[in-house]
């Protein structure tokens, strides 16, 4: 069962004209769709996951979607998040079922537009989500 999240941003409060083109290469590279205007599902129509990959997909685009938002004080004054939802893990079943926990340089991620890779490349969304785990120590 999918993920889908709309979101409206007030245009005039967007300082940095990245922070959109950020927010989409994101999600493109955590593997959700883009299915019209401001609004996202995952996982993309057609795959093939066995359950939604919340801790390695879902919950560090929210995130950095999260993130986004408060660092350029965006005015989002609509959203909703629908998920309908099966997601886990069991390393111990024959075979494993679902996906562990990754570590950020171990996360499965998508391409993106590739014309968005000078406002947010793989390697800066791996370090975001590494600085999260690194924020404990």
């Amino acid at each position: 069962m999918p993920i889908t999240l709309t979101f409206d941003i007030e245009n005039a409060s967007i300082a940095d004209t990245n922070d959109r083109t950020r927010i989409i290469a994101c999600f493109q590279r955590f593997g959700w769709e883009h299915i019209g205007g401001s609004a996202w599902r995952y996982p993309a129509l057609g795959t093939e996951n066995v359950s939604e990959d919340w801790f390695n997909h879902v919950i560090p685009a929210l995130a950095y979607f999260r993130s986004i938002v408060c660092h350029g004080n965006l005015d989002v004054y609509n959203f909703t998040i629908d998920a309908h939802s099966e997601a886990g893990h069991r390393g111990r079943a024959n075979p494993p079922l679902g996906e562990p926990i990754q570590q950020a340089s171990d996360i499965t991620l998508y391409q993106a537009n590739p014309t968005y890779d000078r406002v947010l490349s793989e390697q800066r969304l791996r370090g975001f989500v590494q600085a999260c785990a690194d924020q404990l120590a």
